[in-house]
């Protein structure tokens, strides 16, 4: 994609042709890593020297929106983002994880002389939060997404004009934001072999299942950990409750298995903030937990307890997201033009009473929403083994791991 290479005629200098050139950079016009115009096509573009030329080109460099290639050329790049503001938009329906993610974020931001400013999707919608923070002039943007599409007609160029970070969900029709998620994979992965190798044949799931990818990582997951313990998963165990259009969770088909002669005797929760509603669930069938029926849930944020059994989790460090949303941040701000980039940070199993576990096993860690936001117990020996084996099993695809985070 080219301008046209006639630009109307006027007295151009060379800090004018250089910002119509970091214009068209921005606009992409000349992509990241594409060769600009010829010195000779740029002066009869413009109109001037070649002096004029050159002089624009070396300011083009010096600003780091271009470099020299030798024997090639001048290659385009982005340079530092001019903002208007300083303020970072945080973009979600709010909730205990997004509270405790947003201060911590924060703190970091603060660090590079950002602040961030909270705009409720649930008020105005993604894209009306998304086109806000761009007529505000706010540097860049997180989102925590609560849909699975965005409508472009309303966002328009939005993801040009600033940098935008995706937390957990990303939007499958947008190619140009980063995504700092969990490794939703692996947390199914982990709570389906600790159930499977404390001796439970009959393991189901319940929980969120709608278009967004983490829930469907998730179910294949626990797919994954029965079949590596050599346990069949049965679809008659998959009793899914809620998509996000619902008012509340419809509990009937987990309650009418949980009835049956062949009943689960485990069950994963994939959301933890659907415990309330499980837990009455097996209640009215008249189960205990976990001496009937044994539970790992996916999240660290609802306390929830069976007597002096607290409930097992897979969990993740909020603070290690924040640091890695901030970081993802500064990059764009400062220029990072290489593609965006899907950064899965490493999950752990915290092992408690309501899996059936023996007391010596159980973890003392915290629920992240009662924990201190910056302190978090080392992994268990079993999820350290675990996660091994669980990334031995995809050492043959692209993905690079470092300290548990996939970067892909």
């Amino acid at each position: 994609m080219a301008r046209s290479t006639q630009t109307p005629a006027r007295k151009y200098g060379y800090q004018d042709v250089a910002e119509l050139l970091r214009e068209d950079v921005r606009e992409a016009v000349f992509s990241a890593g594409s060769l600009l115009p010829t010195e000779k096509e740029l002066q009869e573009r413009f109109h001037v020297s070649r002096t004029t030329v050159r002089r624009a080109l070396q300011a083009l460099i010096d600003s780091g929106w271009a470099e020299a290639s030798p024997n090639r050329g001048v290659i385009a790049k982005r340079g530092k983002l001019a903002t208007k503001t300083t303020n970072v938009a945080y973009i979600d329906h709010t909730d205990t994880v997004n509270q405790v993610l947003f201060l911590q974020t924060n703190r970091h931001l603060q660090d590079l002389g950002l602040h961030l400013v909270h705009v409720d999707s649930r008020t105005h919608g993604v894209e009306g939060a998304l086109r806000f923070a761009k007529e505000e002039g706010f540097a860049a943007a997180i989102v925590w997404p609560k849909k699975g599409y965005l409508n472009l007609d309303e966002v328009g160029d939005t993801f040009k004009q600033m940098p935008v970070i995706c937390v957990q969900h990303e939007f499958p029709n947008i190619t140009q934001a980063d995504l700092v998620t969990e490794d939703h994979l692996m947390g199914g992965w982990l709570a389906a072999s600790h159930l499977s190798r404390l001796g439970r044949k009959q393991i189901a799931i319940t929980g969120m299942m709608d278009m967004l990818r983490t829930n469907h990582l998730r179910f294949s997951g626990y797919l994954l950990g029965q079949f590596h313990e050599s346990v069949q998963p049965d679809a008659k165990n998959f009793s899914f409750c809620y998509t996000s259009n619902q008012a509340e969770p419809y509990m009937g088909h987990l309650e009418r298995r949980l009835r049956d002669n062949d009943r689960p005797d485990a069950l994963f929760v994939m959301d933890d903030f659907l415990m309330p509603y499980v837990v009455q669930t097996i209640e009215d069938a008249g189960l205990r937990v976990p001496e009937d029926i044994a539970i790992v849930a996916f999240g660290n944020d609802v306390p929830f307890t069976f007597g002096k059994r607290r409930l097992t989790t897979i969990d993740m460090d909020w603070s290690q997201v924040a640091g890695e949303v901030a970081e993802r941040v500064r990059l764009r701000l400062e220029g990072d033009d290489r593609p965006p980039v899907t950064i899965r940070l490493g999950v752990n199993l915290v092992i408690r009473g309501s899996c059936g576990a023996p007391e010596e096993e159980w973890c003392v860690r915290p629920f992240s929403s009662h924990a201190n936001s910056l302190a978090f117990a080392r992994p268990n020996k079993q999820a350290a083994e675990f996660g091994e084996r669980f990334e031995s099993f995809f050492s043959n695809t692209s993905t690079v791991t470092n300290g548990g985070t996939r970067y892909e």
